[in-house]
This record gives structure tokens, C-alpha cells and sequence, in this order.
């Protein structure tokens, strides 16, 4: 911020943000949660996708009403899950909450967090024999995501797979494929 004269002016500075595929041989693993309201409606969603953007498989559900954390937690888990049923081995996993991969990353502090169980069950995930790295990511990078966090929470689904992409996420899932960049204000 700068001040002058007794005004004040917001400077941002933007920067473009898109999403990127994973190398050739890995799968990358977009996952979101979100609550309406923290609690309120909450959904969880996300989506495997090869080093050429391809849809392998997405999912979406709700959580009934919880916290966002909770929800993010929660698409950490059916994300890895889902990876690991499906035989894929070489894994990048990304979420836009750094709260929740923080906590995964803290091994021993598991045994009194409220999501002990939730973060228990994604550890013996992580320790399969299997290549698992875990980034962060901006919102505008996760897009696909996003949608599908959204419509879980919007439904009454407790888990919906989607071996092909609905309708209204066709134009994003393009967008990232061609490598479409966003603005983001910082």
C-alpha cells in the first residue's frame, strides 16, 4: 500500500496461474473440498488425469454439513484411494488448501486433531508402495476440481464417479488442456 497525502492506494499485482500436466508415466490428482457456510453444506471432488490432460476418472460427493477442512481432507483421501484402486502407482496430488497438506505432512501430530482418524487413513495411504508428491496449488489452477467439489456439495450423493466428464465441465477440462492461463490478484 502506498500513501500520499493523506490517501491511500491498493497496488495488486497480478500474475497468470494454469494448470499443468504431469510428467509422461504419472497421473496428477486434482482435489477440493468446500463448506458453505464452515459448517455448512459441504462437498468434496476431484479428478485423475494423464501427462496429456486426458480424464481418467473424477468423483464428487457431500459430506453433509462440515467444515472445509474437513472436506478437503476428505478429497485427499478418495483421491489417493481412488489412485491407488485403479493400479496407478506414480501419483502427483494437488490441492489449493495448505492447511490440510500441512497436516498430512505432520506425521505425529495426528493422535488429538479432530480429523485424527481421517488424517490416519491417509497416512497408511501415502506409506503403500507408490510414488506420492503432494503440491499446492491456487484456486485458478484447480478449476476442474472446484466444479466438482461444488456439485458434490450441492447434491445427495455421498459419492458419484465419473468415468466421463459431465457436460458443463468439458469447457474447463479444455481450457486446461490448452493451457488457458488466469489472472490472479495478489
Amino acid at each position: 500500500m502506498v500513501c500520499a497525502l493523506g490517501q491511500s492506494e491498493n497496488r495488486h499485482v497480478s500474475h497468470q496461474v494454469r494448470w499443468y500436466p504431469p510428467p509422461e508415466g504419472c497421473i496428477k490428482v486434482n482435489v477440493d473440498g468446500s463448506s458453505f457456510g464452515n459448517p455448512g453444506n459441504a462437498g468434496f471432488g476431484g479428478l485423475l488425469r494423464n501427462d496429456i490432460g486426458v480424464l481418467l476418472h473424477g468423483f464428487s460427493g457431500s459430506c453433509g454439513r462440515a467444515s472445509n477442512l474437513l472436506a478437503e481432507l476428505s478429497a485427499i483421501w478418495r483421491g489417493l484411494y481412488l489412485a491407488w484402486d485403479l493400479g496407478y502407482r506414480t501419483i502427483i496430488m494437488e490441492s489449493d488448501s495448505k492447511t490440510a497438506l500441512n497436516l498430512i505432512s505432520k506425521e505425529h501430530q495426528h493422535d488429538f486433531h479432530p480429523y485424527g482418524t481421517l488424517l490416519s487413513l491417509i497416512r497408511k495411504l501415502i506409506s503403500l508402495p507408490w510414488s506420492v508428491t503432494f503440491n499446492h496449488t491456487l484456486r485458478e489452477g484447480n478449476e476442474c476440481a472446484d466444479w466438482l467439489t461444488k456439485f458434490g456439495a450441492n447434491s445427495a450423493d455421498t459419492l458419484k464417479m465419473w468415468t466421463s466428464p459431465p457436460p458443463q465441465l468439458n469447457l474447463i477440462l479444455l481450457a486446461d488442456v490448452s493451457g488457458v492461463s488466469k489472472n490472479r490478484l495478489s
